[in-house]
Order: C-alpha cells, then sequence, then structure tokens
C-alpha cells in the first residue's frame, strides 16, 4: 500500500482537462541505455469482454501482507525466502476457510498479491517451484469458491537506482531499464506457463504494483515538470507493454485473459496525464489499475498530522471528481478501471467508515469501477495510518460487519 494525497491529484485535474488524447504511436530514438521513448496515450476501445469482466468481478478483497511479504530476510539479496514467509509480516498461515468467508459475505473478487524477487532460484530469474506451487494452490481455493482471481508482481520494486543490479526486481528509470525487463518478462514468462490454461473468467493478471521511483521526492505522485518523472513514466510504459506482450506471447487463455495495467504509483492523478499510455494489446483486453486511499485526510492521515475522523462534504466532492476523472479519461472511451486498492484507516470512526464506504463504493459503481478493498490484517496497529483490518483470518469472522454489509448494499 501507499501514502499519496488525492488533494495533489485534484490539484492535477485542473491542468487535466488541456490534455490531448490523440494517440500517436511513434517511436522517437532511444535513449543512450538503449530505452525506447513510447509516446501518445495508446487509448483505444476495448473489447467488450473487458468491460463484462470488470463488472462480473463487482467487488473483491486483498489478501494483504501474505504472498506479497518479504521482511523476513532482504528480498533484494538473492536469498529464497521459501514457502514459509507468507507469515513474515505476521499474518497467520493462509487456509482455504478466507476464500470461503469473502464468498459467503458477498464479494466476486480476490486479489493475491504476489512478491517473486526473493524467491529466485539463478541467474535466469527462475522461480522458486514450491513457492509457484503454493501461490497456485490458492489461487485454486479462490477459483473453488466461484472467486476471480487477480495475481500480480508486487514488492518487486528496488529502492533505487544506485547498485541496482540482478535480483533487485526492477526500478523505473533508463540506467536500470535492461535489468528490469529482463526480471519482468521472466517473471510474466513462468507465471503465464503455470497459469495458461486457466479459463480467461477465473483469472486476472496486472502487470506491476504500485510502479515509481522509491524514496523520490516525487514518489508517489508524478510531477510533468520533472524529468526524472517522465524517465520513470516512459519506462513503465515500456515496462508495461512487455509484460502484455509476453502474456499474448504465451498463448493458450493467456491469449484472451483481461490483463490490468498501471501507471506511476498506480495513482489515478498519474494515470490521466499525456504521459503516461496504455499499452498496444492485440486482444483489447486491458484494464487501467489504479489505487486510491481516498480522501487521504481521511482514509490514511494521522490525525495528528492534520488527518480527519469525520467524513465531510468537501471529501464526498473528492470522490466524485476522482471517478469523473477516470471516466472522463477512460471508460467512456471504453476502457475500464479497476481500483485495486482502497480503505479507510481505523481511527475508532465506524459511523463515519460507512459513510465513506456508501459514498466511495457507490460512486464507483455508478461508473462500473471495481473496487477492491485492501486487507493488511492489521487492527489496532501503532500507526493509525496502517490500521486496514477487515477480517480476522483466524476466525474468519469480519471485524466491521457493518462495513462489509454496507459494500453490498451497494449492489442491491
Amino acid at each position: 500500500m501507499r501514502k499519496y494525497s488525492f488533494k495533489t491529484f485534484a490539484g492535477a485535474l485542473i491542468w487535466a482537462a488541456l490534455l490531448s488524447f490523440a494517440c500517436d504511436v511513434s517511436a522517437k530514438p532511444k535513449s543512450e541505455y538503449g530505452v525506447p521513448f513510447l509516446k501518445g496515450t495508446g487509448i483505444v476501445k476495448m473489447d467488450k469482454f473487458a468491460a463484462e469482466q470488470v463488472k462480473a468481478m463487482k467487488t473483491g478483497w486483498n489478501l494483504g501482507n501474505t504472498f506479497d511479504a518479504t521482511n523476513n530476510i532482504d528480498r533484494f539479496s538473492g536469498q529464497n525466502a521459501g514457502v514459509s514467509s507468507v507469515t513474515s509480516w505476521g499474518m497467520p498461515e493462509p487456509k482455504k476457510e478466507i476464500f470461503d468467508a469473502l464468498a459467503k459475505a458477498g464479494f466476486k473478487c480476490v486479489r493475491i498479491p504476489v512478491s517473486w524477487s526473493n524467491h529466485i532460484c539463478d541467474k535466469e530469474y527462475t522461480i522458486d517451484p514450491a513457492w509457484m506451487a503454493k501461490v497456485k494452490r490458492f489461487v485454486d481455493y479462490a477459483i473453488e469458491d466461484g472467486l476471480i482471481v487477480i495475481i500480480n508482481i508486487h514488492h518487486d520494486n528496488s529502492f533505487t537506482e544506485t547498485g541496482f543490479k540482478y535480483g533487485r526486481g526492477f526500478y523505473p528509470s533508463d540506467k536500470c531499464y535492461a535489468e528490469s525487463e529482463k526480471f519482468v518478462v521472466r517473471v510474466w514468462e513462468q507465471v503465464c506457463a503455470q497459469f495458461k490454461d486457466y479459463s480467461e473468467n477465473d483469472l486476472v493478471f496486472e502487470t506491476l504494483n504500485e510502479p515509481r521511483l522509491r524514496y523520490y521526492p516525487h514518489e508517489w505522485n508524478f510531477t510533468n515538470t520533472c524529468d526524472k518523472c517522465k524517465e520513470a513514466m516512459n519506462c513503465i510504459n515500456n515496462l508495461n507493454q512487455k509484460a502484455v506482450d509476453t502474456i499474448r506471447s504465451s498463448g493458450a487463455a493467456n491469449e484472451k485473459r483481461l490483463i490490468m495495467v498501471p501507471s506511476i504509483a498506480a495513482a489515478p492523478g498519474a494515470a490521466i496525464v499525456k504521459e503516461f499510455r496504455l499499452p498496444d494489446d492485440s486482444s483489447r483486453r486491458l484494464a487501467l489499475s489504479t489505487h486510491a486511499y481516498a480522501p487521504y485526510s481521511f482514509a490514511m492521515q494521522k490525525n495528528k498530522d492534520g488527518g480527519s475522523s469525520k467524513f465531510t462534504g468537501g471529501h464526498k466532492a473528492e470522490l466524485e471528481q476522482m471517478f469523473k476523472a477516470l471516466n472522463d479519461k477512460f471508460i467512456s472511451k471504453g476502457v475500464p478501471v479497476v481500483m485495486g486498492e482502497y480503505g479507510a484507516t481505523n481511527k475508532d470512526n465506524i459511523a463515519d467508515r460507512e459513510e465513506w464506504i456508501r459514498c466511495y463504493v457507490g460512486g464507483a459503481k455508478k461508473y462500473n469501477i471495481c473496487c477492491v478493498l485492501w486487507d493488511n490484517y492489521s487492527l489496532k496497529n501503532p500507526d493509525e495510518s496502517e490500521r486496514f483490518g477487515f477480517l480476522n483470518r483466524n476466525t474468519c469472522e469480519w471485524y466491521f460487519p457493518t462495513l462489509i454489509e454496507e459494500i453490498m448494499k451497494v449492489f442491491e
């Protein structure tokens, strides 16, 4: 999950109306590191399956801090964390009953974030077979419960470009691009081989999770006056394209399944800028992947740092503006949107969070945006901004059942 302010996004809407959406796919000369410059928005109307699949996903839940957990080792050290790493962030061992509870509550999809860089066996980025098998087992559990599953490349974004080399996953800069591309392509080749025979109705791929300039001043918000941001955006455009090409060329159902693609940090504000482009896709089955813990002051910001426990009319207007901007740039032009992560941290403000849920999920549904709730199993984290616990994974009961009820009421 991430920490960026929707206020930055809202301000960006002032200039967003000035953007040109004309598509120019011509490639300019490569950078000194050989990175192609991709120009144009790449926005074309998707095949009807894309929108139908997003609608079928309805609303979802994230198995957060589990298969994406990394902190039992230096995940960029070349070590294999092993299958036990699913508990390294304090999670209980996952079990099938989690998916039973999701299906019973009315969820139609589950996002299973997966990190791969800490499960590599050799210089060719071969994924530990035991890790792949465990991922597969839980994908199967979810599908058995009738859930549509999203899997991705998650916490594999290196911390900096300094010293970037094999084993560091990816980093969106020209200097790091060649190794980053190799990592992304090799991971998707192996994931595709494992899941190519899974129906396109059951499984969705997401190219990258929140790709960004880690620990850079503009880590969470694209700034169009920053050359480093523009370089990063171009690298992300290229990595998305390589991922899509790899998935489609792997054959079988991978030629037809929905693929979610993000902009920088998966931020809505970074998706609507002219520098971001959707990949070319022969199947025209793409969806924009975005994340928004919004409005930030309510959903993530600590009260002592200026956050608010009250959900206000101003907050509602911010959400409406965000969804409208995504509709104007993508949905109205035939590109569906998935809000792959959202949530509001627990500030002991259940009534306000209920109102926020109604507004957030209701506002998204207006544009057929599927929202996937972030759950890090942390009910009373000392860090107020990280209290995104919703499902007790031991008892498979909901900590805040009325919040889940409010989500489902939107679809009645």
